[in-house]
């Protein structure tokens, strides 16, 4: 019987032994795994920055080429605006002056003041269709910064007028 509990510890042992080194191989497999787990997470991230970099860097120029095609197109609209406003300018100044030119037998003096002023608004027109709109804008900060009551006049009157050629351009 002697024997056979020795074999049994021996094999135990034996046993034991074996389990092991198949817990320190499975151990192994684990961490050699886990390397290549970490490895492959790194890599991952590394691709999702660079592709989350070439998003933005592609949003960002997406959106500038819009905001460019935007300005431009902004731009060609305040021009034409532009130059539709100076040849209203230049036609209203051209019937102040037939107005000036009727009353001329009448009165000449009011008939010289009126053409004067038409003149004015002449050199305005050209003025506005000759400069570009950054420099009209300026202009006009320029002159409402020394004059502010006449630009505030201006304004009052230029709101009037257009208020009025409104409602006539209604009724007809």
């Amino acid at each position: 019987m002697n024997t056979s509990d020795t074999n049994d510890f021996a094999e135990s042992g034996l046993s034991n032994e074996n389990q092991w080194q198949a817990d320190g191989n499975r151990a192994g497999k684990s961490k050699e795994a886990l390397g290549r787990l970490k490895t492959s997470a790194a890599e991952t991230a590394t691709h999702l920055k660079s592709a989350a970099a070439s998003v933005s860097t592609d949003a960002k120029d997406y959106a500038g080429s819009v905001a460019s095609d935007a300005a431009g197109a902004f731009k060609e609209a305040v021009e034409s605006n532009k130059t539709a406003g100076a040849d209203a300018i230049a036609n209203i100044a051209h019937s102040v002056k037939e107005a000036a030119d009727g009353i001329e037998k009448q009165s000449p003096q009011v008939a010289s003041m009126v053409r004067s002023a038409a003149e004015g608004v002449e050199r305005i027109s050209t003025d506005v269709r000759d400069r570009n709109v950054g420099e009209l804008l300026d202009s006009v900060t320029k002159f409402a910064q020394r004059q502010p009551a006449a630009f505030f006049g201006v304004g009052i009157l230029a709101g009037v007028m257009l208020t009025r050629l409104m409602r006539s351009s209604d009724r007809s």
